[in-house]
């Protein structure tokens, strides 16, 4: 029995030695590789996942912890994943509330909130922009910045915006005539899919939603630094031109307070509207990106 359990202990050193030779290994703590090792894929965590619920409308099956861990482990053994198998596997470490749900469940004992937020800065690194580092599901990590390099926390930051914007040259070209004719309907179509989104259809121009947002009081000359004003984004819906309300940086640097929303003489759920635009607007840019 005692050389049994000595040959299963020294199978485990020789196993954590090769995790920690790989790329993903090599950032990972001791800690984190023991546990990915402790794994027993029991899926316990993926029935209590807060967003596993998204898996219906998002074929990413990284987006369950189970699986997610099942990936991070295939990388620390040095197994190789397919640049697509990596996107998926960013997309689902970023698809996550850190409820702490996973690792309250888990019978083996993992800290896996940590261990997907290391994973994430590590996936980071490697360049491939994160749309939703532009959603709230960035919250936690804003939380943790006083713990992280101000140029690791910024960066990724500044690629996903810039990844972003690229998608949408329009807006750039201040001195071009803009064509009004013929409307986007399609465009149009999808924010009419959802019943708050939609009314931007009856805004009148009034302005009071730009008036009153804290983010264009920010700001000397609030054109320039955020491109179009919420009240000019409602415009443009109305116009049916997507680039112009995709492209504005007001759309990303809106705090959901829902100042313009309540404020509103027509009704207009303005912050609701921005937020369907965003969901829109990261779609598109996935969809070219990962073709």
């Amino acid at each position: 029995m005692k050389v049994a359990g000595w040959l299963r202990s020294l199978s485990k050193i020789i196993h954590l030695k090769r995790f920690s030779r790989t790329w993903m290994g090599k950032q990972l703590t001791m800690v984190q590789l023991m546990e990915l090792d402790a794994c027993m894929h029991c899926r316990t965590c993926s029935s209590q996942c807060s967003v596993a619920v998204a898996f219906e409308g998002i074929p990413n099956i990284k987006i369950l912890p189970s699986e997610k861990i099942a990936s991070i482990r295939a990388l620390a053994s040095g197994d190789g994943l397919t640049e697509r198998d990596l996107r998926e596997l960013q997309e689902g470490a970023y698809l996550c509330t850190n409820c702490y749900r996973c690792t309250v469940v888990c019978p083996a004992g993992i800290d896996l909130q940590k261990l997907w937020f290391r994973v994430r800065e590590i996936l980071l690194q490697r360049g491939t922009p994160e749309f939703l580092l532009l959603s709230p599901l960035s919250f936690y990590r804003g939380l943790m910045k006083e713990d992280m390099d101000q140029r690791d926390y910024e960066e990724p930051l500044i690629r996903a915006r810039e990844a972003m914007a690229a998608g949408w040259e329009l807006i750039r070209a201040k001195e071009k005539a803009l064509p009004l004719t013929p409307k986007d309907k399609r465009f149009q179509d999808k924010l009419g899919l959802s019943a708050q989104a939609k009314t931007f259809s009856v805004c009148f121009g009034c302005k009071t939603c730009t008036t009153v947002c804290p983010v264009v009081a920010n700001y000397e000359d609030p054109q320039t630094a955020l491109g179009l004003l919420p009240h000019q984004i409602m415009h443009a819906c109305g116009l049916g031109i997507r680039d112009l309300a995709f492209g504005s940086n007001m759309l990303w640097d809106c705090l959901t307070c829902y100042q313009c929303q309540e404020q509103c003489p027509q009704g207009v759920y303005v912050t609701d509207v921005l937020y369907e635009l965003k969901n829109l607007a990261m779609r598109e840019v996935k969809e070219k990106t990962w073709r």
